[in-house]
Order: C-alpha cells, then structure tokens, then sequence
C-alpha cells in the first residue's frame, strides 16, 4: 500500500480529495517495466490502466509494417478504454527506458469515475484528446500506406540475401555488421560505388531490435525535402539509410539529423563525413579478389542455373579476377555475368562471352584509351606511338600506365609534348631517378623520381591532369594490384615503377607497393575500366626469338619480370582491341637508345594506323 504523501505526487490521482483518494486507495499498485518491455499488447485485453510517473512509452500500431503512433511521457495514461469496456488493446505500448507507473484495475477505475464527477469528466476530455491525436496520427500514417508498402517492397528487392564472400575482410566486415546492429549511433558506411554500402546498412537495420519497423533508403543527390519529411514520419521506430551523403552539404546534413524522432540515421559515402565520426570502411572488390569466384557463383544461382561452377570456365574467371571494376565494383560483376550467361545461352561462359567497360551514349564518339605496358628504358616506344596518333587526328581520352608505361602516360596527361620527350628522354641518366640505400629489399629508392616529375608536371593530383589517367602499382606482400588514381601523381609514379629486387619498396596510401608489372604489364583491364571503348595497348616484351642474355643484374631482374608475367599478359591482351608489340631488344637499360625507341614505336603505329582506323569506325557506326 502506498503512502498518502506518494499519492499526492501522482499525476492526476494527487488531485483528488482525501475522501476520493480513501475510496481508491487499496486499488493502486506501483510498477516498474525494464527498456523493450511491452505494458500493453495490440489485440490482447487490457486488466489494468497505467498513468505514468516517470520514463517514455512508445506507442505501435502493427499492420503490414510496424507503425510509430505516439510518444507518451509522464501524466499521461495508457489501457483505460480496453480497461473500461473489457474490449482489446488497439495498439501495443512499449517502454522506451526504464518506466515506472501507477496501475489501477478495472474495479478500481469503475469506483472512482463513480464517486468523482471532477475526475470522470478530467478522464473522458483527456481520452477524447489522446484518441483524436492518434486517430490523426494513424490517419496520417496510413494515407501513406500505399507508398510504405511500395517502398519496403523496393527495399526487400534490393537486398541481395547473405552478404557473400569468405576473406577476411568480408568475415570482419560481417563482426562489424553485428557490432553496429547493437548500437544506435549515427554511422557513415564509405566506399567505392557499387561496393555493397547500402547492403551493409540493410543487414545492420535487419539484425537490430529496429528489424520490425520500416527501413527507407533515400538519395542524396536527388533529395527532396518533401520526400524526407515524408519518409521520416513513417520510419519512426526504423531507420533511414541516407545513400550518398556526401553530395550534400555538411549544415544540411546536421539539420537532417536533427528532425529525426526515435529513428536510426545511416550514411553512405565515398568519403569519410563530419556528421558521423563512426565509420564502416568497405574496400573495393579489387582489394579482395578471393571474394570474386563466390560471388561469381552467387549470381549464376541467383539467374536460375544448377551448379553454376560448371557455367564459368577457369579462362573467364582468371579475366573476370584481374579486371579491377572501377566503375561499380559488385552491381558492376553482376551485370557482367548476367550479360555472359545470356552470350552464352545458359552454356559455359568463355573468355569471348565476356563484356566490360559501361555503355557509350547514343550519338557520341568512342572513348579511345591507351594501355601503356612495363618495360624499363623502352618505355621511350610509347611516345612514337603517341606521335603517329596525334599526327592522324586519333584522340587519346584516357590513359593507363604500368610502369615506365605510368611514367610516359603520366607525364603526357600532364602536358609534356611529344617534342619535349624526344628532346629529353635520351638524356635522362638513371641517378636523376634513383639513389643508392643500404640493400634492404633493394638497393636503390626511387624517391629522386618524385623531384624529376614535378619538375616537368608540377605537384599536381590525378583530377588535375589534362587526361585522364590512372597508374598500377602491386602489393609488395601479396602481389596484388592496387589502382593508383588519387592523390600526388609523382608518388603513385614512384610505387608503379620500384622494380622488385633493385628499388626498395614505396610506402603509399598505407600500402608497401612494388612495380605494378608484377599484376598487370600491360593495363588493358584498367584502361577498359576507366570507361573506354576502345583500348589500344602498347606491349614492350620482346619476343623470345629477339632476346639477349642480360647484361647484368638489373637486366636479369626485368627479364625474369617479363618471363613470369606472360601467361598473364596474354589473358588481358584479349580485352584490347588494337595490341602494338614494337620490336625491342632487352638488353639494355639505359635510355641512350631511347631515340631508336620512339622510331620502332612510330613504326609499329604507323604499320597498325589503318587497323585502328577500320576498329574506330565500326566501333563508332
């Protein structure tokens, strides 16, 4: 039983007269509910009606989708209608927090409405209010039901069952899921397009105790603040998952984040956000290539096939795991695959069933790329085969460089001239490049390259070169290729061109990189990748029939790079569409021949100049 000087701080109830309060005494209980718990349930009968003294009640509608109705803090009460009429509760009421209440039976409320006109007419005005206030809420709800429906069934579409994959990435990436589905922080998903951002951000809405209520993905870039405030009052209780966030601005972004009520905020991005300061980083397909032959796999299933490792040839797999999707990443897999099987008619997909690079838009030229390949001081042929472009009018749009092949592509997307290259090539001495460091994993660094190239370029970022233009270099520990295409050009030059064995290592973006020859000698995938449609590769390997023995150890070093990366070559040779081999000896690593190889590099452009002419024209009709 409860004090006197207690009742007198309930709400409502400490109003009554001693005698009132007398009569109702024994009926009162106090109760205390735990977070999550559920006071009252929608359909079931109400015993008793609770009054609130301290916490926040949630009240849910549950339909097709659970539906926030109302927040009822303390002095409000909940249960009297069903408590009074023995009829079913019409929503269910749940804490949000610790609550405590004061309870009362039905006897009890009988009795007291009873013998106490001032609190039965206090009762009926406020039920009234409260009822009108959520038949409004509901009303409002429900008018949009349509297009709640219309939504949750775009959203369960666009989930792609299990996230698939067992690298470790995708197994901490999987930890960091169930982590963040505990916790209730707003939170930034980064990464490339097409990387599975906004699928992490679904799995983390379906794992959390959120898993019932409505989930919204929106777009930054075309958002509409109608179409926020409308989503937002229907999500109350779920989440909106806000893709694309950065392409709005950070004050609009924090306003946003403040008109939510009870509603989990995730951001996608490409790039890290002030407004979330906790962040899931998920990296490109590129960096977890093991994942790709599972997810290869998972969307042969998905098309309706049995046993889908027999629908993809090793060949294609092995193109499929080299080429490094930059334009989306899984979605960009996935279209690739799902195109295969339909060239191959439901039957093993081979190399030439396989289809990369985006779509041209109607009534435009084709995007024209170069692959410009490894091959040291040879490296000068590229710029004969540039000169006998520019000479027939042919456009050069993009280019990929490995290599020496990065340092020439770099330089020219920069601005240098052709003149400018003939002019200094032949007297460029190795010691401007590099010099001399204790033997450890090398004996010369290549950090003076960074000097020589901004001297030409100056220290400019990829976004501001005149081309555009992307560099490979490979994974000093693993081999893998990483795709150098942000930040300071002359660096990513030094990563894509540190010889294994002779030039030490070169730190960059948190990575120790080694001559991208090792992954990719002649980029062709990249060049495709970065949008072209058609790829004119330059391959410096010489044949086997014109090789010398090396002349030293460094000439040993790049011949054994050359041997070992053939097989692989031929592989992605095949996504080009013009291949020029100029005839060069490897004996030599000095550049004083370099003259001889902008002529055997305009000789070939020259002999190849109709081929590539026919390729351009039935590329463009």
């Amino acid at each position: 039983m409860t004090s006197y000087e207690e009742i007198n701080q309930f709400p409502i109830i400490g109003e009554l007269n001693d005698q009132d309060l007398l009569s109702i005494r024994t009926y009162l209980r106090i109760n205390e509910f735990a977070s999550g718990t559920a006071i009252l349930r929608q359909g079931q009968e109400a015993d008793h009606f609770h009054i609130i003294l301290s916490g926040v009640l949630d009240v849910y509608v549950q339909g097709e989708t659970k539906v926030h109705v109302a927040k009822l803090r303390p002095g409000q009460f909940v249960g009297e209608m069903s408590c009074l009429t023995g009829g079913a509760v019409s929503a269910t009421v749940q804490a949000n927090g610790p609550i405590r209440t004061v309870s009362m039976p039905r006897e009890g409320l009988l009795q007291l409405m009873d013998k106490s006109a001032e609190f039965r007419n206090h009762m009926v005005d406020a039920m009234v209010q409260r009822i009108s206030n959520s038949n409004d809420r509901i009303v409002e709800e429900y008018m949009r039901s349509s297009v709640l429906l219309r939504q949750l069934q775009e959203e369960q579409q666009s989930r792609y069952g299990e996230l698939v994959g067992e690298s470790l990435f995708m197994n901490g990436l999987r930890s960091e899921i169930a982590e963040w589905s505990r916790r209730e922080d707003t939170l930034c998903i980064i990464g490339e397009n097409g990387v599975g951002r906004a699928h992490a951000a679904l799995e983390i809405h379906a794992l959390s105790r959120r898993a019932e209520c409505p989930v919204f993905l929106l777009d930054g870039v075309n958002l509409q603040l109608e179409e926020w405030e409308t989503k937002i009052r229907s999500a109350r209780g779920g989440t909106i998952i806000l893709r694309d966030a950065d392409a709005l601005p950070a004050d609009l972004l924090r306003r946003l984040a403040h008109s939510l009520d009870d509603t989990r905020f995730i951001l996608t991005a490409r790039h890290p956000l002030e407004l979330a300061k906790d962040r899931i980083e998920i990296v490109p397909l590129r960096e977890r290539t093991e994942d790709i032959p599972s997810l290869v796999y998972s969307f042969i299933a998905d098309a309706g096939f049995d046993s889908p490792e027999r629908l993809m040839s090793q060949e294609a797999m092995n193109l499929i795991g080299n080429f490094p999707f930059l334009a989306g990443n899984v979605e960009e897999l996935r279209r690739v695959v799902h195109e295969a099987l339909i060239r191959s008619n439901g039957d093993t997909i081979r190399i030439p069933h396989l289809r990369f690079g985006s779509a041209r838009e109607p009534g435009t030229r084709p995007r024209i790329a170069l692959a410009l390949g490894s091959g040291g001081s040879r490296g000068a042929a590229h710029i004969g085969v540039i000169k006998v472009l520019e000479q027939a009018g042919i456009p050069i749009d993009m280019i990929a460089g490995t290599s020496v092949g990065a340092f020439i592509g770099a330089l020219y997307a920069g601005g240098q001239p052709v003149a400018a290259f003939e002019r200094v090539l032949p007297t460029v001495r190795w010691r401007q490049l590099v010099r001399p460091t204790l033997p450890q994993n090398g004996f010369v660094d290549n950090h003076p390259m960074v000097r020589f190239v901004e001297n030409y370029i100056g220290p400019v970022d990829f976004h501001e070169l005149r081309i555009p233009f992307a560099a490979v270099a490979s994974n000093a520990l693993n081999g893998e290729a990483h795709i150098l295409n942000k930040g300071k050009v002359s660096h990513a030059i030094c990563a894509s061109t540190a010889i294994p064995g002779v030039i030490r290592p070169v730190r960059h973006e948190g990575h120790l990189m080694l001559d991208g020859a090792v992954a990719h000698p002649v980029p062709v995938a990249l060049a495709r990748s970065m949008g072209a449609d058609m790829v004119i590769a330059v391959d410096l390997s010489t044949p086997d029939s014109a090789k010398r023995e090396p002349a030293n150890f460094v000439a040993t070093i790049l011949n054994t790079i050359d041997i070992m990366s053939k097989r692989m070559m031929q592989d992605e040779l095949q996504l080009a569409d013009i291949v020029l081999n100029p005839r060069l000896e490897n004996g030599s690593i000095s550049f004083k021949l370099s003259s001889l190889h902008i002529q055997e590099g305009e000789r070939v452009a020259r002999d190849s100049l109709s081929a590539i002419q026919d390729k351009l024209q039935s590329i463009s009709s």
